[in-house]
């Protein structure tokens, strides 16, 4: 029996690659979201971007667990909008790893 990756995987590798991409590349001084500048200030950035990795592999648990648990007529609905909100997070990490390696290596060094 050969393992064949669903077409979700591939996405959602390149989802949990871009999330670290974020978290390495993201300079806190200008960060403009408020959640998550809340966040660092009550749980540290550590703590926050192991919260943030934790998050999509909670939504890649979701996904499989949905492939599980759905019959196969249930299932091509399913995956369309799995797929389709994974197209729309990676599409957002995608501009804001971009905007966030251009304002790192714009930085004044020293």
């Amino acid at each position: 029996m050969k393992w064949k990756p669903s077409s979700l995987s591939p996405w959602f590798l390149f989802l949990l690659c871009l999330n670290i991409l974020d978290i390495l590349v993201t300079n806190p001084s200008f960060e403009a979201n408020p959640f998550t500048l809340y966040m660092w200030g009550k749980l540290g950035i550590v703590l926050s971007a192991w919260i943030k990795i934790g998050q999509v592999l909670v939504f890649g648990f979701v996904c499989v667990l949905a492939k599980k648990i759905t019959k196969p007529m249930d299932w091509r609905l399913i995956k369309k909008l799995l797929l389709g909100t994974l197209v729309v997070l990676v599409t957002f990490y995608v501009v804001v790893v971009v905007w966030n390696t251009l304002l790192y290596f714009s930085l004044p060094l020293g």
